[in-house]
């Protein structure tokens, strides 16, 4: 007997993707607070809300960064992180909401 199966689409593999983040603490919570927060945020700003070492936090928003939940742009010293919002929402509508 053969089972079926859809092929795996890039939407799939961005959701699965999207789940892995969430599933680890740290970048669940920075997802939440970028969320709540409505607009970008600076990550010294971040890291105080979040409390999660500066390695850590470098970690885990790179990860972020790569998977494509979050965006990051530079001004000077500073690095600024902005959830994408627009992306999640298309593969995911109302997961951002429930968190």
């Amino acid at each position: 007997m053969d089972i079926k199966q859809s092929p795996v689409t890039a939407t799939d593999e961005f959701k699965r993707r999207i789940f892995f983040a969430l599933s680890e603490s740290g970048r669940y919570k920075i997802v939440c607070m970028l969320y709540h927060v409505g607009h970008e945020m600076g990550c010294s700003e971040l890291n105080q809300h979040v409390e999660i070492d500066k390695s850590t936090m470098s970690y885990h928003l790179r990860t972020l960064r790569e998977i494509g939940l979050v965006t990051t742009r530079t001004q000077g010293r500073e690095k600024f992180v902005q959830l994408n919002t627009d992306r999640i929402n298309a593969v995911l509508p109302g997961l951002l909401a429930s968190l």
